[in-house]
Parts: structure tokens; C-alpha cells; sequence
């Protein structure tokens, strides 16, 4: 079974190119990085990964949040929202409207493993 695709979303290159080394290393593929929530939503658009992992704070007219929510309702890719605020008000607007989990920044390895198993597992809305 080929690796599965996953979309970096993060305006930070050092974290994104760190995230992608993770993954890597957990089997996943990259299949692309994406700076600002429109980049985000072209490439989740051109490419249609299996899942995206979006910073909810992004430079420029659109939030990590606004472009989950577009991605899921345009292309319902599952997107996990990463964040480094964890107070509730902010978890709880990163679940939201899209059925997604959000985690926090910084995060160990075992927990983006978890988190990732969590939402991949879930039958795609096709399939419902």
C-alpha cells in the first residue's frame, strides 16, 4: 500500500521543513508545503492529499482556520489543526466546522503519530 499523502500548511520553513523529516520518518509522504491559507487551498485542490496539518496562524488575509474549513468543504480532506495556544476557546475554533483534531505545538513524535492514526483511520466522507 503506497505511503499515505499528507499537505504541510506552515508559514514557519525551519518547522516545516522539520515536520516533513517527522513524517518521513513515520512513513508518510510529503507531497507538498504550503505558506498561507490560499497556497493551502491550491494545493489541496491540485493534489488532493489523504490529510493536511495546518497552522492556524498564518500571515495574511486568511487564517490556518479559514483554509481548513474551505479545504474540508471544497475537497473533504481531513485537516489537523497545529497550534501553539492551548486554551480552549482556541482548540475548540480548530475543530470547528470541519470533523478535524487539533494539536499542539511543540509536539513529540508519539503524539503526531496518534493523532495522525486517529484521523486516517476514519472512513473518508465518500465512503459514508
Amino acid at each position: 500500500m503506497p505511503p499515505m499523502q499528507i499537505l504541510i500548511v506552515e508559514d514557519e520553513r525551519i518547522i516545516a521543513a522539520e515536520l516533513q523529516r517527522r513524517l518521513t520518518h513515520l512513513g508518510y509522504a510529503v507531497v507538498a508545503m504550503a505558506g498561507s491559507g490560499a497556497e493551502a487551498i491550491e494545493r489541496a485542490r491540485e493534489l488532493r492529499p489523504d490529510l493536511v496539518l495546518a497552522d492556524i496562524g498564518l500571515p495574511g488575509g486568511m487564517t490556518g482556520l479559514e483554509a481548513a474549513a474551505h479545504i474540508w468543504e471544497e475537497c473533504k480532506i481531513p485537516v489537523v489543526d497545529v497550534t501553539a495556544y492551548a486554551d480552549e476557546q482556541t482548540l475548540t475554533q480548530a475543530r470547528t466546522p470541519a470533523p478535524v483534531l487539533a494539536i499542539r505545538k511543540p509536539f513529540d513524535i508519539r503524539q503526531l503519530q496518534s493523532t495522525l492514526e486517529q484521523v486516517l483511520s476514519k472512513p473518508s466522507p465518500e465512503q459514508t
